[in-house]
């Protein structure tokens, strides 16, 4: 369905039968729309827009909610003040929204969405996932459960619930979750992010950081094995080799907790420099506050600003 501009007052129920629905445009209002078994999007961004607004809607199974892929004659397509509020998603096998090209200054708020255990060969499983130079964006009160690829137990499960790519920038997660998901809940490759006060737990890794971040309260719970030849932690810090500076991580307080002994930071490859403020540590007596891979350093130990842990 194409318009310059859907504005539903009412509820509108699409059964959507595996494809995509709305084309969306500029300007366009999509609202108060359930939907069954939708295609790679229910709303599909295909042409430069802006000011796209989604709200009040719900869906029960399908591929991907929104999708930003460009048309076969362009050759970008992105999004300028887009505005996602209030959906809930369930049943889902790819993701709730894949946003990239050089979208910006988006708000997606209010959502949550869970997914379904896919076996596929290339159908990656990511809750919300930025691409491309996407940046700009405020991620608010969203809650992404059990994205998990299933695939052979010497291969590498994928899975996360909230993702940002290499050339993305300036993201902020707030008071966000991701529950469940078969690798990192929160895995984070962009620059200049913050992490306001979010939850992860259950995940193989509940935040895995690429790029210096800075938050407020993070929260870890019960790092959980699902499959597959990954690590589980509740941290893993990706480092650069031969960085000529450390990566940084600054979290104002935070709370880890787990009835066994999952390392907390796992670091990867090269310099890392953690800034602890406060701290609530509930983990099993001989949990590694640290651990290298690969290479992977913390020069003179985790800063704390009170008292260190007693691991």
């Amino acid at each position: 369905m194409d318009g310059t501009s859907s504005l539903f007052g009412g509820v509108v129920s699409v059964v959507a039968g595996g494809e995509p629905v709305y084309f969306v445009q500029s300007d366009g209002i999509y609202r108060g729309i359930r939907a069954r078994d939708v295609g790679n999007g229910l709303f599909v961004i295909r042409e430069p827009v802006r000011d796209v607004q989604i709200a009040g809607i719900r869906v029960d199974g399908g591929y991907r909610v929104i999708e930003n892929s460009a048309a076969p004659d362009l050759v970008a397509a992105g999004c300028v003040g887009l505005r996602v509020r209030g959906a809930r998603a369930s049943n889902l096998r790819r993701s709730f929204a894949r946003i990239r090209y050089d979208s910006h200054d988006g708000v997606i708020e209010d959502v949550s969405a869970s997914g379904t255990l896919v076996t596929g060969a290339t159908d990656l499983p990511v809750g919300i996932a930025f691409d491309g130079t996407a940046h700009d964006f405020r991620v608010e009160r969203c809650f992404m459960r059990g994205f998990q690829w299933q695939r052979d137990a010497g291969q590498y499960w994928n899975g996360d619930g909230f993702s940002t790519e290499r050339g993305n920038a300036r993201f902020q997660f707030r008071l966000c979750a991701a529950w469940d998901n078969s690798d990192g809940g929160f895995d984070l490759k962009s620059t200049e992010t913050t992490l306001d006060d979010c939850v992860s737990g259950r995940n193989a890794r509940n935040f895995r950081l690429w790029s210096s971040i800075r938050a407020t309260r993070l929260i870890s719970l019960d790092p959980v094995k699902i499959g597959g030849i990954g690590d589980t932690n509740h941290f893993t810090i990706m480092a650069a080799k031969d960085a000529s500076e450390p990566l940084v991580i600054a979290i104002d307080h935070l709370v880890v907790k787990s009835d066994r002994g999952w390392p907390i930071f796992d670091v990867h490859n090269g310099p890392a420099k953690i800034i602890v403020g406060s701290h609530d540590i509930q983990v099993p007596a001989g949990t590694p506050l640290v651990r290298s891979r690969g290479g992977g350093s913390v020069p003179g130990g985790v800063s704390f600003a009170g008292t260190p842990p007693k691991l």
